[in-house]
């Protein structure tokens, strides 16, 4: 058939082809590429009518291409260089019209790849047999070159290819083995190209990652000399639950490196830096003793996980007695000298020498760096220890690294059944502040529980023996004195729930779920009261009532049977007292002898009448207290000269009487960061200025801030703290702030995160945009708001969530109250702020199981769906971004959404996964038609869905061709 024939003939057919129809659909491009190619040559005729129907949309794009890619007739080169001709003049502008089209594209382009990779390999393997190529396929190879270029200059079309890789399997691994075909070619011929960067544009065909498309950076961090989140950070977690993993602390400390690119040099630094700026301003009471131990016993190995997952697989094994990235973390540190100079001083010792002496032996570095480090620190110690003159009294942080000893020597007695060395070893414990300083050590070292669990099975053993009198019954008394003082002391500083398993049967696990009152944990009297025997109750209560009871007369009661019997003798007690029945004196009396026995009785009858405390009213409250200071008196020297170590026993019962009293009703002239006629507002304001001014979050701060947040609930802490990051006006001020405002939100991160994406972020952006959230505090709320989620995707292990939630800890008695307590401040403390935010938190803002964490060799695994309450979080801050984005016009809400899903896939990479799958259909394609095609990239488009899904490609490539046409509407591009 004649050319001109073919030409009315198709016109014949363009006539009669419906409105809106495309040719695709009666395979006009192949039709007319096969006329084109019928000759040795290609018809220019056809091939230029072929590009008019593609300007007219007749026919598409990937229809075109599909069609090129299926020409296998390589050895006909003045047509395969007529048709890279064609590709050349047609690249820069394909695109897709319809959603049929949408279809065909991708796999198109990977179609066209491997064809354009066929061409390449057959001139250069050409080459390679006979050492020459003719001037034709020269040019045809230059040809091939530059549509390739065209390709890899072309972000649409990467898309597409990328896009494609996911659908055609098959061809996509065609294209890599033609590439290594070619690349073993080259190296074989030694061909010169005349395009020299083709095969790397080649090697990015053949291994196309979303890497390789554009991504608009607003993660762009500014400089800082030192990082003010990772002291916050690690200061959070300690507070929280000091007895976690060490692989806890390293996910998220990873998390933290990813999000702000540090290297493991400047992250072992910030760790380092972090460990002394924390105890730099902690006073030497017990509870601050647990960041010493864990600079000495967690933080090696948190380095030590940190520095061998990081190893590059293959790389040069690192020296093997010292880590190279933290010897370079150590120069750095070496320069504050302000302080180092401030912790010299503090402790009356060269602490980096100190340090180090002890990482030697865990080969984190080698007596050549301990020289060298110490004695740049000695002129500086030597002139701090002159001005000194030994008028400073040594810390107890230096103390802590010699705790670890003697709790190896208890342990390794604790597994005796000596129950004299047992009671000789636990009793010396008390003595100073060792049990703090044990205590702590066994914490960070993840000895608790193995402590815990040796010293129930010692209150176990020490049960009477049957017929055993005399000295040896007085011996196994005082076993189970102590050892159920210390445990009531840990389960008080812990809870029952981080420290003791829920199944456990042992007779003081039973006590402490049923009699003990923890802290946030009250007990109903009345449930109490139903363990107790009636006939023991009247056994004991005659024996404690009678004057010779003092004189420890033998009694038919066990030790354990007198612990859980004791609130119905003091309930007996109570009633007679308010009867007038009793005395004060007769009281006294009992509740003296109550004392003299064991000193245990002593706890247990407080806890009941802390109990009852709850249950009645105010003006009742008088006759429990009294009772409870009874026990607080101090023994005359006769009574504790009568019983083996009562001085050390005695000084245990004592602080956690104070501590379960004060959790009740804690003194009016208490000065306590839990208890204020302030309002909550003027509280928070108060610590954040210190925590500003500090440049860092001290722990007593920190120990406010978790206080305000179980007072006023976590949207209105998150409230608080989100005002205060808008008040800042320089990018460097609101970055600052922004890393402590995160750190601080770890207190409770899912709570806090939902509160943030359901009640701060939509008012705030709804109430206020075009004020004080714009650039830059957009920006920064946006990072604010992505890092949240991202920390709480990446969840903690149920064990340690459990934990969380249900931790009871104490400070210290000056630092204790009820939520009783604090709920009563709150509702009359007059802040404008509290009644709204107090609902709130009772309302439901609890969080949902946490997932499991990794072993100690991995890092935490992404989930592969969400959680609540972070699923219902994210579904709902995405249903308002549809809102902010549904008019016409570019406004700071479109923006925010921009900054929000860009920072998100940025900084989450493949982890937020589960969170982009919850992404609204339209809100991407809503999105592009209000903000600027430069700010909204392929790389970001490409990144928000799954391709592995046909769902994921179809949603990908609709909302690339809609970008890929309003790019070319604006910049009036036409074909």
């Amino acid at each position: 058939m004649s050319t001109t024939k073919l030409m009315r003939n198709v016109c014949v057919f363009l006539q009669v082809l419906p409105r809106g129809v495309s040719g695709d659909v009666y395979n006009l491009a192949d039709c007319l590429m096969q006329q084109a190619l019928i000759g040795s040559t290609a018809n220019p005729l056809v091939l230029n009518y072929l590009k008019h129907s593609l300007c007219a949309h007749l026919v598409s794009h990937g229809a075109v291409l599909r069609c090129i890619a299926k020409y296998d007739k390589l050895e006909r080169v003045y047509c395969i260089t007529s048709l890279l001709e064609f590709l050349v003049g047609i690249v820069d502008g394909v695109t897709c019209r319809i959603k049929s089209e949408e279809a065909v594209l991708p796999g198109a382009v990977v179609q066209l790849v491997y064809w354009l990779l066929q061409i390449f390999a057959r001139t250069v393997q050409h080459y390679e047999l006979y050492g020459e190529i003719s001037a034709e396929q020269s040019y045809m190879l230059d040809q091939t070159c530059a549509v390739i270029d065209r390709i890899s200059q072309h972000q649409f079309m990467l898309s597409m290819l990328y896009v494609g890789c996911h659908e055609e399997f098959e061809c996509h691994g065609k294209i890599r083995d033609k590439y290594a075909t070619i690349k073993g070619s080259l190296t074989n011929s030694n061909f010169t190209l005349s395009s020299p960067g083709v095969e790397q544009q080649l090697q990015q065909f053949a291994y196309i990652d979303v890497t390789h498309l554009d991504l608009q950076p607003l993660n762009v961090l500014p400089a800082e000399k030192i990082s003010y989140c990772v002291q916050p950070l690690l200061a959070v977690e300690v507070l929280l639950i000091p007895c976690k993993e060490t692989s806890y602390y390293v996910a998220e400390l990873q998390m933290l490196q990813r999000l702000k690119r540090y290297t493991n040099t400047r992250l072992f630094y910030e760790i380092i830096r972090a460990g002394f700026l924390t105890l730099s301003n902690v006073a030497d009471t017990s509870p601050d003793t647990m960041w010493g131990a864990f600079m000495f016993f967690k933080m090696p190995h948190i380095i030590k996980q940190l520095h061998a997952l990081q190893r590059v697989p293959g790389e040069q094994p690192p020296p093997a007695d010292y880590i190279p990235e933290l010897v370079e973390a150590l120069e750095l540190l070496i320069q504050d000298n302000l302080l180092l100079d401030y912790m010299d001083t503090k402790c009356s010792c060269n602490m980096i020498e100190f340090l180090l002496n002890d990482w030697t032996k865990q080969q984190l570095v080698n007596d050549v760096h301990v020289k060298k480090f110490a004695s740049q620190r000695e002129a500086s110690s030597l002139l701090l220890k002159k001005c000194d003159n030994g008028q400073q009294t040594p810390s107890n942080i230096i103390f802590i690294k010699r705790a670890e000893v003697p709790l190896s020597g208890v342990l390794k007695t604790l597994c005796t059944n000596k129950v004299q060395d047992m009671v000789n070893v636990l009793c010396q414990v008390p003595v100073g502040n060792s049990f703090e300083l044990i205590l702590s050590v066994a914490t960070v070292d993840g000895r608790l529980k193995t402590f815990v669990s040796r010293l129930i099975q010692c209150n176990e053993n020490s049960k009477p023996v049957p017929a055993e009198l005399g000295k040896l019954n007085g011996t196994r008394s005082t076993l189970f004195d102590v050892s159920f003082l210390m445990l009531t002391s840990i389960v008080q500083t812990y809870g029952s729930d981080v420290v003791l398993s829920d199944r456990g049967d042992s007779f003081f696990e039973k006590w402490v779920r049923e009699c003990m009152v923890e802290r946030n944990k009250l007990k109903n009297p009345r449930q109490i009261l139903a363990l107790c025997d009636d006939s023991m109750v009247d056994e004991l209560l005659l024996s404690l009532s009678k004057p010779e009871a003092a004189q420890l007369k033998p009694c038919t009661l066990s030790w354990q049977e007198t612990c859980l019997n004791l609130p119905g003798v003091l309930h007996h007690v109570l009633i007679a007292w308010e009867q007038e029945t009793l005395s004060s004196a007769d009281v006294k009396s009992i509740l003296d002898n109550i004392k003299r026995r064991l000193f245990s009785f002593s706890v247990c009858a407080t806890s009941f009448l802390c109990a009852y405390m709850y249950s009645v009213r105010e003006t009742e409250l008088l006759k429990p207290l009294n009772m409870i200071q009874q026990f607080l008196a101090p023994l005359t020297s006769e009574e504790l000269s009568s019983q083996e170590y009562a001085k050390e026993r005695l000084a245990l019962s004592y602080p956690i009487i104070r501590k379960m009293q004060h959790d009740v009703h804690p003194a009016p002239s208490t000065k306590s960061r839990l208890i204020s006629h302030s309002p909550l507002i003027e509280q928070f304001r108060e610590v954040w200025k210190t925590v500003a001014e500090a440049g860092h979050l001290p722990v007593r701060a920190a120990q406010t801030l978790e206080s305000l947040l179980l007072a006023g609930g976590a949207a209105w802490l998150a409230t608080q703290l989100v005002e205060q990051l808008l008040t800042c006006k320089y990018i460097r001020d609101m970055s600052k702030a922004m890393d402590i405002v995160f750190a601080v939100m770890h207190l409770d991160i899912e709570k806090s995160t939902e509160a943030l994406l359901q009640y701060v972020v939509p008012p705030l952006m709804l109430r206020r945009q075009g004020e004080d959230i714009n650039e830059p505090q957009s920006l920064v709320l946006a990072r604010l708001c992505v890092y949240c989620v991202i920390s709480c995707l990446e969840t903690r292990s149920a064990a340690a969530s459990s934990s969380l939630k249900k931790r009871s800890r104490s400070h210290d008695e000056e630092e204790q109250a009820s939520n009783v307590a604090k709920v009563r401040k709150v509702i009359g403390d007059g802040s404008e702020n509290s009644n709204d935010f107090t609902d709130n938190a009772a309302a439901g803002l609890a969080g949902g199981p946490r997932l499991a964490s990794p072993s100690s060799t991995e890092v935490r695994a992404t989930p592969l769906s969400l959680k609540e309450p972070l699923q219902s979080s994210i579904q709902h801050i995405f249903g308002v971004f549809v809102q902010f984005v549904s008019g016409d016009e570019l406004s700071p809400k479109a923006v925010f959404v921009y900054q929000f899903i860009s920072l998100l896939v940025e900084c989450g990479g493949e982890r937020v996964a589960p969170v982009l799958r919850l992404l609204p259909a339209n809100l991407v394609q809503q999105l592009l038609k209000v903000l600027p095609t430069e700010d909204i990239r392929v790389g970001l488009i490409s990144r928000l869905y799954d391709l592995r899904v046909p769902g994921g490609r179809q949603a990908a490539v609709s909302d690339l061709c809609l970008w890929r046409n309003m790019q070319m509407a604006r910049h009036s591009i036409h074909l």
